[in-house]
């Protein structure tokens, strides 16, 4: 070796020979000059090889450097300047082994130019050792930081959370992936995705052996790479620059079985070692078993959640029998375990062969509306009922029914519908799902045993309605009825009555309940001897009774036996028909038959009578005319005889004027019909009585109602009418007593609710007389009945009113009181409603 040094030089190369201890004197380029025998022997090459060459050739002045990298040719700041300067620097052997060493520069001058001499300590083993302790330490504390996850965490999602998050700063890593098998696809599904930084390009789904995590699916080992953009294993994940440069991947496994994969990836070449493999396998054991166990804890919760709600729904049914009350909390149990957006509640009509929505639960708007029917064909509903089999549709997108894209409009992408069945087909429940795929394999399992208690639950509320409905149909059709009816159990208490019943009688129903029928007969105003229904009680057949209250009303009584299937009497219905109006329209119809025969035989009659009578009257005004002579008015023998022909005379016509109102009476009147004021005609009529009224001292009050509507009459007509009714009742008003007219629509306050015209007018006329005996009350329309004094009346002027009445298309009745007076109503058409 030919030395470049000087004496001072060489002494203190040999001193680091003595310490075993390369050295290097090099100028300011950083070019060997000399170096010690230990440089040779540690670098293991000879003196040509060194003297000359750059100090980068041996050293790369970086703490470490990967394999084949070219070493650093120039020196690093701190060398640059003329201070002593140390770092750790990677250096080279001639075999190419590659270690750690402590490199100083130290300044050094001799007597030509400014040197400096570098020496190099190993310390690789020193550096192994410490980043052995370094890996240790942060084992134990990764360790002990997932035990404290391993026991914190409930959820499979928040322990795969936690756990990559404690990873990404312990082993200063970029990104933290944990990926699970997909059981449909036998892939595997992104989890958990968690970066330090901006961290783009990783795939949401890999097949098996695709990539590097694939590979490690696929064949259950870890693997390494260093240099992700030269390694063929890792596809689908970005690399190089803002992409992945190296990565380790482990699988998550337990009891032998594949759950996913865990996976850590840096933007560093070789950024990990063997050692970070051998953690990462243990964390990914731990974990594996984790994800198990809580998975294994999340089915057993499930079956407890499915137990618990199977149970609350047995009490749901045994709560209610109402459909809609049991479909409300089914759904709200329901929603604890499985999402949706909107659930329904469809009942089958076999009859129809169609399915009705009976009930939604939904927040969503929708044609889908209760009592609105949907067809079996094309739905998927439909085909659930036809085929008694659950149905998903994963995706309406997709769907092969027609008509289930409907709900696609609606924004429905996922639907599971379960049939409800029992002994019979029920109906469908659905449960639909804006998302697509939401439902599978999972949500039948826990649907499929609740429909067994729904369908139960549905079949029970459905007969309890169906038992519901005929029960108010029932007791609808019974309060129907505008006749009294009651029900009386075998000990003759009452059981039920209507509401006819109860309206007149003014009980409720709870004071009715266990009365005998005595008490509401007193209410009714009827009075009897014996029990109503002792003979239906003793013969077990029905009977019937008429009877008479006090106030004059008449009844028709009917009880029928109700009898069980041995033949014993339980109940007996009662029906009470107040028949009154009923009997005073057949007498009236009575009436008016006596009245056309009456007519007819009166015409006939009157027509011949009628002749005879005028012969004789005009030989009565004959003899009057011949009896006012003077040569017969001095005749003693003749002094009587103009007073018996003037009596004569006026007798017969008398008998015309009879006659001439039997004829009005058997025929129509001929009267020329025409709107009429009802009221101005009540006036006409009083003028024409005035005399007489003053005269007996008689009061007489109008009540005319100005809004009354107009008649069309015969004006004649209705004088007669007014005169004759007027007239009886001015007959049989004692001296100073009253007379009240009155008129008004009928039923005024109702036609001015509903804003119709009144179909008839009222006309009352009320006395202050002596009333109408009960027994005469049915006969006083009758032609010549009368209670007048013979000569004061024919016993045909009520007939007559009657008649008239008739021939306008009204009614005419009478209530009275004796020793109060009497009330002749009168009911007219009105003009405006007149057909």
């Amino acid at each position: 070796m030919k030395s470049v040094a000087d004496k001072e030089g060489l002494e203190i190369l040999k001193t680091f020979d003595f310490l075993s201890t390369p050295a290097f004197i090099i100028d300011e380029e950083l070019t060997i000059l000399t170096c010690n025998t230990s440089a040779f022997s540690f670098f293991q090459y000879e003196a040509a090889d060194i003297i000359g060459e750059k100090l980068g050739t041996f050293i790369s002045f970086v703490d470490s450097l990967p394999a084949g990298e070219t070493f650093q040719r120039t020196f690093p700041p701190s060398v640059a300047t003329k201070s002593a300067a140390h770092f750790l620097s990677a250096c080279r052997r001639k075999n190419g082994y590659v270690f750690t060493a402590k490199v100083s520069v130290i300044p050094y001058r001799d007597h030509r130019q400014d040197l400096r001499i570098a020496v190099v300590q190993d310390v690789s083993e020193q550096k192994k050792l410490q980043e052995k302790a370094t890996q240790r330490t942060k084992e134990l504390f990764i360790f002990k930081t997932f035990a404290e996850i391993l026991t914190k965490h409930t959820s499979t999602d928040g322990l795969m959370r936690e756990t990559v998050g404690m990873l990404i700063p312990v082993m200063d890593i970029d990104a933290g992936l944990i990926y699970l098998t997909d059981p449909d696809t036998g892939g595997l599904r992104l989890a958990v995705r968690t970066a330090a930084r901006d961290f783009s390009g990783i795939p949401e789904t890999v097949k098996p052996g695709e990539s590097l995590v694939g590979k490690v699916l696929q064949s259950g080992k870890p693997l390494l790479v260093r240099k992700a953009s030269e390694d063929p294993r890792v596809t689908l994940i970005r690399t190089g620059e803002r992409g992945v440069e190296s990565m380790a991947a482990v699988p998550l496994s337990s009891k032998g079985t594949i759950l996913g994969v865990l996976a850590v990836a840096s933007r560093r070449q070789s950024n990990f070692t063997s050692m970070d493999i051998q953690l990462l396998k243990t964390i990914g054991s731990q974990l594996g078993v984790a994800i198990e166990n809580l998975k294994l804890i999340g089915q057993l919760q499930g079956q407890m959640r499915q137990i618990e709600l199977i149970n609350e729904l047995s009490g749901i049914i045994n709560a209610s029998l109402s459909i809609g009350t049991i479909f409300r909390m089914m759904v709200s149990e329901i929603k604890k375990l499985i999402h949706y957006d909107r659930a329904s509640l469809l009942l089958y009509n076999e009859k129809k062969d169609n399915l009705l929505i009976f009930a939604l639960d939904t927040e969503m708007k929708t044609i889908m509306k209760k009592g609105v029917t949907a067809p079996i064909e094309g739905t998927s509903a439909g085909w659930v009922v036809r085929n008694n089999s659950p149905w998903i549709s994963y995706d309406l997108k997709d769907t092969t029914f027609a008509l289930d894209r409907k709900l696609l409009d609606e924004g429905i992408r996922s639907t599971i519908s379960i049939p409800l069945y029992h002994d019979r087909m029920l109906g469908v429940f659905n449960f639909d799902c804006v998302e697509p795929s939401k439902y599978s394999e999972k949500d039948l399992q826990i649907l499929l045993p609740i429909a067994k208690h729904i369908s139960i639950a549905l079949e029970n509320a459905l007969l309890f309605e169906e038992i519901s409905r005929e029960k108010k149909e029932w007791e609808r059709t019974f309060d129907a009825f505008t006749d009294m009816v009651w029900i009386e159990d075998g000990s003759q208490q009452i059981i039920r009555a209507n509401h006819a019943l109860l309206a007149k009688t003014g009980f409720s129903k709870t004071e009715i309940t266990s009365r005998h029928c005595c008490d509401l007969l007193d209410k009714l105003g009827v009075t009897i001897s014996k029990c109503l229904c002792s003979e239906t009680l003793t013969s077990k057949r029905p009977s019937f009774q008429e009877f008479k209250g006090t106030a004059g009303n008449m009844f028709h009584f009917w009880a029928y036996p109700l009898i069980d299937e041995e033949g014993r009497l339980y109940a007996i219905v009662h029906y009470l028909k107040d028949v009154t109006a009923q009997k005073r329209l057949e007498q009236q119809l009575i009436r008016s038959d006596k009245l056309a025969s009456l007519g007819t035989l009166v015409a006939g009659i009157a027509h011949e009578i009628n002749n005879p009578l005028g012969i004789i009257a005009g030989y009565s005004e004959a003899l009057l005319d011949r009896a006012r002579e003077q040569s017969l008015l001095n005749a003693k023998e003749f002094e009587d005889f103009p007073e018996y022909l003037t009596t004569i005379h006026s007798e017969i016509f008398r008998c015309k004027g009879i006659l001439k109102s039997l004829l009005e009476f058997a025929r129509p009147s001929g009267g020329t019909f025409r709107e009429i004021d009802i009221n101005e005609v009540i006036k006409e009529v009083l003028l024409l009585l005035q005399h007489r009224t003053a005269r007996l001292k008689h009061t007489i009050e109008l009540d005319l109602n100005r809004d009354v509507p107009k008649i069309f009459a015969d004006a004649g007509s209705l004088r007669q009418l007014l005169m004759n009714i007027l007239l009886n009742a001015i007959y049989f008003t004692p001296e100073g007593g009253s007379i009240f007219i009155r008129t008004a629509p009928d039923n005024a306050g109702e036609e001015r609710e509903s804003g119709r015209c009144p179909d008839f007018i009222r006309l009352t006329v009320t006395d202050t007389g002596t009333g109408i005996p009960g027994d005469q009350i049915d006969k006083i329309f009758d032609p010549f009945f009368t209670t007048k004094p013979v000569g004061e009346g024919t016993g045909l002027g009520l007939t007559i009113c009657h008649k008239i009445v008739k021939e306008h298309g009204g009614t005419i009745d009478v209530e009275s009181e004796v020793g109060k007076g009497s009330t002749f109503i009168i009911k007219l058409p009105a003009m405006e409603c007149r057909e």
